[in-house]
């Protein structure tokens, strides 16, 4: 039966257009549909810092729980980072790169997926490289790809964090002479410094994030001279950097230290720290007030060496004490890092940067700790810059 066209006629397909385009737009949304269940979370806002390798990068950690236990296991396909003001991604993660953000505690024994299993959290260790050309961004936020059971791919859109714009503090040397390793340095997840994070009274923490130890070097590139095996038979006085002089890094005011705890021998078995605080694993220390809310810590010091008191007003460069091997330390060499409290528990690393030092090559721990190995000088001088893992710097 034919109808002529009138404006029943007219609303009825006005009304099917409008419901054609509405199903099209639910298509669309459905498939960018941000529907992972779960929870992200980056306790600590990063900030923008240049490494020896004259990069601009940002380190900083993304907590991911899969929230519900009816979910499921989850796993990881793929991460991406954009800043506030780039269109393109900062970096992107795939699968396999993936499994290089885990610390060494959350290593999977089995398998390449990094899986999230329901109820449980993952923390995830980024280390990102901004190029110099390009605007520096204001915040940062993250496209992760999930994939359940069922193999169904689940999006999060979301998880941001602002960039902190406080500039970087610009430090004195806290060693003179030698060589120095930068052990277990900034940029390595798998270390015990960036990867050890401390939950206390409802708080997570990396009071080691940007920490350094600081291994002393002869000019041949070794810590010791003695073979690998015989290690344990040396004595604090065969290592190189033993004794030597710890200085100030800035003005500043002695906040907390302490002296008199023996050294111990190289190599030696420590046991379990009785409370994870400053007086449970530095040993001996100082820790100074660099700058209204930043504080230096100095540990591993030489039993009897300190040469200051809390209060005492220093100087850049005075001596604070001498390098030493006490405390949660395997051999005698300088821990150093820079953190937003004067205590260790409860607070947060933050980034420095030493005014001025040579990169004078790279090397391992079991490269410095067998004379057999050879060492390659290839000095280049760098001002204002944070010296990274596996470096061999001097100041």
């Amino acid at each position: 039966m034919n109808y002529p066209i009138g404006k029943f006629q007219f609303r009825s397909a006005k009304r099917l257009l409008l419901f054609a385009l509405f199903l099209i737009g639910a298509s669309t949304a459905a498939a960018q549909v941000n529907d992972a269940p779960v929870e992200a979370h980056i306790p600590h806002a990063p900030t923008v810092f240049e490494g020896s390798d004259h990069r601009l990068h940002v380190e900083y950690e993304i907590h991911l729980t899969n929230f519900y236990e009816s979910t499921g296991p989850l796993t990881i396909k793929s991460l991406s980072v954009y800043g506030s003001s780039s269109k393109p991604p900062i970096a992107v993660f795939s699968k396999e790169e993936l499994m290089k953000l885990l610390n060494f505690e959350e290593m999977p024994k089995t398998g390449t997926d990094l899986v999230i299993a329901p109820g449980r959290r993952t923390v995830l260790f980024l280390w990102l490289t901004i190029k110099k050309d390009s605007p520096l961004p204001k915040s940062l936020h993250h496209i992760i790809d999930f994939a359940d059971s069922t193999k169904k791919i689940h999006t999060l859109a979301g998880a941001k964090t602002r960039i902190d714009q406080r500039p970087v503090l610009a430090l004195g040397a806290p060693l003179r002479g030698h060589m120095w390793f930068v052990d277990e340095g900034p940029g390595n997840p798998k270390s015990h410094h960036w990867g050890s994070m401390l939950a206390e009274n409802g708080i997570v923490t990396v009071p080691q994030r940007f920490a350094i130890d600081f291994f002393g070097l002869n000019d041949t590139g070794h810590a010791v001279e003695a073979q690998p095996d015989k290690l344990n038979q040396t004595n604090n006085k065969q290592w190189i950097g033993f004794g030597t002089e710890v200085l100030a890094v800035n003005d500043g005011i002695v906040k907390d230290m302490r002296d008199g705890i023996p050294d111990h021998a190289p190599l030696a078995p420590l046991p379990e720290p009785k409370e994870i605080t400053a007086r449970g694993v530095y040993g001996n220390f100082v820790v100074l007030e660099i700058a209204p809310g930043i504080y230096a810590h100095y540990a591993h010091l030489q039993n009897k060496s300190i040469r200051v008191k809390i209060g005492q007003h220093v100087k850049k460069g005075d001596v604070l004490a001498y390098l030493g091997d006490s405390g949660n330390a395997g051999g005698p060499h300088l821990h150093f890092h820079v953190s937003d409290k004067p205590t260790f528990e409860l607070s947060e690393g933050i980034p420095y940067v030493f005014s001025t030092f040579k990169v004078v090559g790279t090397t391992d721990e079991g490269s410095m700790l067998n004379p057999a190995s050879k060492f390659q000088k290839h000095p280049a001088a760098v001002k204002r810059a944070l010296p990274l893992f596996g470096d061999v710097i001097q100041f």
